[in-house]
């Protein structure tokens, strides 16, 4: 069984959603703010993936990742990140 591994990222993109679904593991958008002297709109995503590769085949405008330090066993949620509906059903 492969790890998880959470990844931070920015998207330039009207609509922050995965370009398929569902992507491998649930995201949340965690902020949004306006870049560079247009001014346009980045959200910055969580996403948990197994292989970092796989946030570029979801969201092709991704860019300036952080993945965690570690990766897990299992996909750890807490209060600001819980478990969305729609990954309880995928289950």
């Amino acid at each position: 069984m492969s790890e998880w591994n959470r990844v931070r990222f920015k998207t330039k993109s009207d609509d922050y959603r995965p370009i398929k679904f569902p992507p491998p593991g649930p995201y949340w958008v965690s902020g949004q703010t306006l870049e560079g002297v247009d001014d346009i709109m980045v959200f910055i995503l969580v996403a948990w993936c197994k292989d970092e590769s796989q946030i570029k085949e979801y969201w092709p405008e991704a860019y300036d990742f952080e993945p965690s330090d570690n990766t897990y066993p299992e996909i750890v949620y807490s209060e600001r990140f819980s478990r969305p509906k729609w990954y309880e059903e995928k289950q």
